[in-house]
């Protein structure tokens, strides 16, 4: 029984370096021939659980309302919506990157640069989580997200504090104040100087005298 055991023994210590052998000549023949990935992760997991706690990332409403009525040039908008969902309505100078072509090389410098902070929008922000995650843990810089989405900020905030009218001077008054002025206080009270009346001339009659001569 012992000795059958040895032999056993033997035999797996003889293939043992010979399977070694072959293990690392696969690896390196992979490491070779099988191309590297061009998109590596550059955050760990843990890091990213931090950003997510932060929340540095998010453009409250608030925020939003900030940085279109001050026409603030440091930011840009970037649509992640389909080209379709663009053209029917988008922010003011934004960017159409649909969601799926976020990692082409065409958009690479628009979503990993020094010069502008992107803020990436969808019809709701949870359709922007997801892209601005991947950009994040990729180590692309400058990107953060729009609460709320399109739809939101186009009601509540576009929508109902755009003004009429660029040009104030041209609105017209809801009421006409002069009718109203005329017709409660009376006529007198629309000139602005009372009137005076001028004087009556009256003329003097002459005085008859006494009968003239004598008898």
């Amino acid at each position: 029984m012992n000795q059958n055991i040895e032999k056993e023994y033997n035999v797996i210590s003889n293939k043992l370096p010979i399977g070694v052998l072959i293990f690392a000549v696969i690896i390196i023949v992979g490491v070779i021939f099988v191309k590297n990935p061009e998109i590596k992760y550059n955050i760990t997991t843990e890091k990213m659980l931090e950003k997510l706690q932060a929340k540095n990332d998010i453009v409250s409403p608030g925020d939003f309302m900030n940085i279109i009525y001050e026409n603030d040039s440091l930011y840009q908008f970037i649509d992640l919506r389909s080209a379709h969902d663009y053209l029917i309505g988008h922010l003011n100078n934004a960017i159409n990157i649909p969601i799926h072509k976020i990692l082409d090389k065409e958009y690479k410098d628009i979503l990993n640069q020094d010069k502008k902070i992107n803020i990436l929008y969808y019809s709701d922000h949870c359709g922007a989580c997801g892209p601005w995650m991947i950009l994040t843990q990729l180590g692309y810089k400058n990107n953060k997200i729009l609460l709320g989405g399109y739809d939101y900020v186009n009601s509540k905030i576009i929508r109902e504090f755009s003004p009429l009218s660029g040009n104030y001077k041209n609105e017209t008054a809801k009421y006409d104040f002069g009718r109203i002025v005329s017709e409660t206080a009376g006529v007198g009270c629309t000139s602005s100087s009372p009137k005076v009346s001028k004087p009556k001339l009256v003329k003097k009659k002459k005085k008859k005298g006494g009968a003239e001569g004598g008898c």
